[in-house]
C-alpha cells in the first residue's frame, strides 16, 4: 500500500453542540489519520449538510492538529477557529520538523496559504511575521493548506527554497471528491447500505487494499451518509451489492464495515476506527 487517503465531508461536525465539542471530534478524526498512517486527509464539500461550522472551521482545526506541536504557534498564531485546540489529543507522530543551523543552512516547515499561477506559492513559516513567496520545484505539486519543507540559507534577509514535503504525518487538503477518486488505485465508500463486511470478504479485500496504489477510503457525516451527500438512493447502493452505483462518483465498491451496528447513527470518527482497523489488517 502506498499513500492512504481518507476523505471526510465538510459537514462532519454538523451535530456538535459547540466549538469545544466540534474541536474534540476533529481531534479524534486526526487521531484516526495518524494511527492508521494516512498520508492525506481530504475534506470534501457538503455545503447542504453544514450548519453553524462548515469547511473552513473543519480544515483549519485539522490542519492545526496535523502541524508538529513545536511549529503551531509560529505557523498559526491566534484564530477564532482555534479557540479550543487545547482539547485536541496528541498525535504522537514521529516528527522531523527541521534541523538546527548546520553551517550556512538549516531547514524547517511552512504552511502553504496561497497557490499562485506562476509556479510560486505563499508560505506561512517561522521565518517571518508575514507569508513569504517561494518557487515550487519542478515535479512537485502542492495545494493550499499543505505543509512543505523549507531549506534556509539566510534569515536576514530571508533566503529560502522549498525542497519537498515532510515525510512525517499527514497533509490536510480541501478537494472535490471526484478529483480525489480519479487518482485512486482502489476507492472504497463506507455506508450502512453497502455490502456487509464478513470474515471471508475481508480475507479477499485486505490484500487488495495493501497492494493498491494510493487507496482511498471515504466516510459520511452523522445523520447524513455518503449516499445522501452524493445524491444517490440508498436502495441503489444496496442493489449494487458493493459495486459501483449510479451516479458513479468513482468508487470501486461500497462497504458496510459495521454490519451489526446497534446504534441508529455511527459517528464519523467511530466509523473511521472501525473501518480502518479491518481494512489495514495484514496476513
Amino acid at each position: 500500500m502506498d499513500g492512504l487517503t481518507l476523505c471526510v465531508p465538510s459537514s462532519i461536525v454538523r451535530e456538535a453542540e459547540d466549538e469545544r465539542e466540534a474541536t474534540r471530534k476533529l481531534g479524534t478524526v486526526a487521531r484516526a489519520a495518524a494511527v492508521f498512517s494516512a498520508t492525506r486527509l481530504v475534506v470534501f464539500p457538503d455545503r447542504e449538510g453544514e450548519r453553524r461550522r462548515g469547511g473552513g472551521f473543519v480544515e483549519t482545526v485539522l490542519r492545526y492538529a496535523a502541524t508538529p506541536p513545536e511549529l503551531r504557534t509560529d505557523l498559526w498564531g491566534r484564530r477564532d477557529e482555534l479557540a479550543y485546540v487545547g482539547v485536541l489529543p496528541p498525535l504522537r507522530v514521529p516528527s522531523r520538523t527541521g534541523s538546527p543551523p548546520d553551517g550556512d543552512e538549516s531547514s524547517t516547515q511552512g504552511l502553504v496559504t496561497e497557490v499562485g499561477p506562476d509556479g510560486r506559492v505563499r508560505v506561512n513559516s517561522p521565518l517571518g511575521e508575514h507569508p513569504i513567496s517561494l518557487l515550487v520545484p519542478d515535479g512537485l505539486s502542492v495545494e493550499r493548506g499543505e505543509r512543505v519543507t523549507i531549506r534556509i540559507s539566510s534569515r536576514e534577509p530571508v533566503r529560502a527554497r522549498i525542497t519537498g514535503k515532510p515525510e512525517d504525518g499527514f497533509q490536510v487538503v480541501d478537494t472535490d471528491l471526484p478529483e480525489v477518486l480519479a487518482d485512486a488505485g482502489l476507492a472504497i465508500a463506507t455506508s450502512r447500505h453497502g455490502e456487509p463486511l464478513s470474515v471471508s470478504r475481508l480475507a479477499e479485500l485486505a490484500p487488495q487494499v495493501q497492494e493498491a496504489d494510493d487507496p482511498v477510503v471515504a466516510f459520511g457525516a452523522p445523520g447524513r451518509g455518503l449516499p445522501e451527500i452524493l445524491g444517490i438512493r440508498p436502495e441503489d447502493v444496496t442493489a449494487a451489492a458493493g459495486g459501483p452505483v449510479e451516479p458513479d462518483p468513482g468508487f470501486d465498491l461500497w462497504l458496510n464495515t459495521i454490519p451489526q451496528q446497534g446504534s441508529k447513527v455511527v459517528r464519523t470518527e467511530e466509523a473511521m476506527f472501525a473501518s480502518l482497523a479491518s481494512l489495514t489488517l495484514t496476513e
